[in-house]
């Protein structure tokens, strides 16, 4: 029987953060996890003690854990295709190494994911050294008081400055503003870090199939797959997260810092490819 979420975790040479990711794995209140690691560290993360026990953790809790170690070659979208072969669940969490969620986080994205049949529920990580920076000029927030619908958000457009949203610790500001239990949904441009996706759906999109076309040192890898899923489905993501980041330099950048190209200037391509519609072309569909 297949478990009810896939919980798809890259990693690279970021032991301290990727034990604190899977703590909060291990503790999630939904326990009917598979956990699929593939790790491109120098030193496998396997190797060490408190990982182990971590894993042995999550089993003993009604969990699986599977590992798989490969070379670092053509960087974060083939990672994440690799992983995406690997999941059978129709849930798929993409979880970046350096996210600790608590304990109620994949539990309340599989409910809204489930109640909205939309293509992905995002939980955006806080960097709680932002704590005390208080920013309400981005800290706009379009909550979603009816059902999520398809809808194109355009770069450029006024909906992809959602993204400032997700800026230091905007979102946990936001989410302390609300009375006490209450989870709310929003509109977004695109999330990132902690992402539950309904596999189908990534599919019929093509999943990260692009990766071929993209350099080795790239990013946006999750945001083209977003905007394509968003036309056609509806996305968005909750309030309160009750996600937080390590805030550890990024490991995908090339050796100056910077990458060498990004995902979203394939975006005309694959709109055209998989017949999805851009803003000012009439309203998508829910297929």
């Amino acid at each position: 029987m297949s478990p009810t979420v896939d919980i798809l975790l890259p990693t690279c040479n970021r032991l301290a953060s990727f034990i604190m990711t899977l703590s909060g794995v291990a503790a999630q209140d939904l326990a009917d996890l598979r956990v699929v690691v593939s790790d491109q560290s120098e030193h496998p993360v396997h190797d060490e003690p408190v990982v182990q026990t971590l894993g042995r953790i999550v089993e003993a809790r009604g969990g699986t854990i599977e590992w798989h170690r490969r070379p670092q070659i053509h960087g974060i979208a083939e990672q994440r295709a690799y992983l995406l072969h690997r999941a059978r669940a129709d849930w798929i969490l993409y979880l970046d190494d350096d996210v600790f969620m608590e304990p109620w986080v994949v539990g309340k994205l599989l409910e809204t994911i489930r109640r909205e049949e939309c293509a992905f529920v995002g939980a955006f990580p806080a960097g709680l050294t932002f704590r005390d920076d208080v920013r309400p000029e981005q800290q706009r927030i379009e909550y979603l008081d009816g059902p999520v619908e398809p809808e194109a958000v355009d770069p450029g457009s006024p909906q992809w400055e959602r993204w400032k949203l997700h800026l230091a610790a905007n979102l946990w500001h936001v989410g302390r503003d609300l009375p006490a239990g209450e989870h709310r949904t929003y509109r977004v441009a695109w999330v990132a870090s902690c992402i539950l996706y309904d596999r189908q759906k990534v599919m019929e999109v093509g999943g990260f199939s692009f990766w071929e076309r993209l350099p080795r040192y790239h990013s946006g890898e999750e945001v083209l797959l977003q905007n394509l899923l968003m036309r056609r489905w509806g996305g968005c993501a909750i309030v309160p997260s009750g996600t937080y980041y390590a805030q550890l330099p990024s490991t995908v950048l090339n050796e100056e810092g910077g990458v060498d190209g990004h995902a979203l200037d394939l975006l005309p391509e694959m709109l055209a490819r998989y017949g999805l519609q851009t803003e000012g072309q009439g309203e998508p569909q829910r297929a």
